[in-house]
């Protein structure tokens, strides 16, 4: 009898192993481990991952000015941009033509105070008013569909199905969660990825945490080695980068140390943009801007510094991103002092002024390989 016990607990105890093996197994199919190797890095050209760019010379009036750029979406052939010192949303066309401007702003109905972010999903505009602590959608014509409070200080969201994500400023609190998703309602849903002395990072401007891939949506903390997709209310690991040796220290407070020092020996994730064939972000390696392009279909990544051979004499240098675009801000002044030899360039730099609005560069990456 003990025997057979024995015999049965032993089957049980490897059909326990086999479901475990067979759940990890699940893990890793979602789950991309990137690892940067910075001891053989190389000079990657930009028609290897890009398909074709356009340049957009925004038009310039009393009513066009914009302050500074502090956002950029290109969705449905449109250019929309949020200027925050301006406190408004521009939406361009391809021609550079101005749209619509969005300027309500005040404490009543469908206004907003201060534009903080924005969020473009098929023709509804989303709005984060930071001073009101609220997010409030529009139709195509800015007319008023929606508002809902958010419970922490929040400076940056995403819409996913009927929910919102967003991203938390560090309150102090214990615990204090760097993201909230709420419903429609404005009713919490869940808290996840909780800070810690070593997390607990300020605004540091110019990096985002969020990504958008068509319908899928994605989220990373600043400067961390993990990114997430977002999944029906919760997230899944999708991604995490290892810089090996460079890598810091994930019980280092960052906010110990100045990035932009030539002493600062770690890697760090800076912008991560994905599309549908590309997971692409860039890092600092001895004061220079290093790329590292990986190409979800193959599993494999190169890394180095970008040529940018599709626009001669030009930089690469794309701050912004959503679906299959990467969209880069030139300002008159650069353009005019450090550019002017550029072939693609010739034809602005006449009828372009120093005070006029920036030129929009937009890269559509490959879909495909080749």
């Amino acid at each position: 009898m003990s025997l057979f016990i024995m015999k049965k607990s032993l089957r049980c105890y490897f059909l326990i192993i086999i479901i475990f093996l067979s759940c990890e197994k699940k893990k890793e199919q979602y789950f991309n481990k990137i690892v940067v190797d910075f001891n053989t890095t190389q000079e990657i050209n930009t028609s290897s991952f890009i398909e074709h760019f356009k340049i957009i010379k925004l038009s310039t009036s009393n009513k066009t000015l914009i302050f500074r750029i502090s956002k950029v979406q290109y969705k449905n052939g449109k250019v929309f941009i949020l200027d925050m010192p301006g406190n408004c949303i521009y939406i361009f066309n391809n021609s550079g033509e101005l749209e619509q401007k969005l300027s309500k702003q005040g404490a009543g109905p469908g206004e907003y105070i201060q534009l903080t972010d924005f969020y473009v999903e098929n023709e509804n505009l989303f709005i984060l008013d930071y001073t009101q602590q609220a997010i409030i959608e529009y139709d195509k014509d800015f007319n008023f569909i929606n508002k809902i409070r958010i419970q922490n200080f929040g400076s940056s969201f995403i819409h996913q199905n009927n929910s919102y994500w967003v991203y938390n400023e560090p309150s102090g609190k214990v615990p204090d969660y760097q993201f909230t998703a709420l419903d429609k309602k404005g009713d919490k849903i869940s808290d996840v990825l909780s800070r810690n002395s070593a997390n607990h990072q300020f605004n540091w401007t110019g990096v985002n945490v969020f990504c958008i891939n068509g319908e899928e949506k994605y989220l990373s903390p600043r400067y961390t080695d993990t990114i997430y997709r977002i999944t029906n209310n919760n997230i899944q690991p999708e991604f995490y980068i290892d810089f090996k040796k460079r890598r810091l220290p994930g019980k280092e407070n960052i906010n110990n140390y100045d990035i932009s020092d030539p002493d600062f020996s770690y890697l760090i994730k800076h912008n991560f943009y994905i599309s549908k064939k590309y997971m692409i972000f860039d890092y600092i390696k001895d004061m220079k801007r290093y790329y590292c392009i990986y190409d979800r279909e193959n599993n494999m990544n190169v890394s180095g510094s970008v040529n940018n051979d599709l626009i001669k004499s030009f930089r690469f240098f794309p701050r912004w991103g959503n679906d299959n675009y990467l969209i880069e801000e030139l300002t008159p002044d650069i353009l005019i002092n450090d550019f002017s030899q550029s072939p693609q360039f010739k034809r602005f730099i006449d009828i372009t002024k120093e005070d006029d609005n920036p030129l929009i560069i937009i890269y559509k990456l490959k879909e495909e390989s080749a």
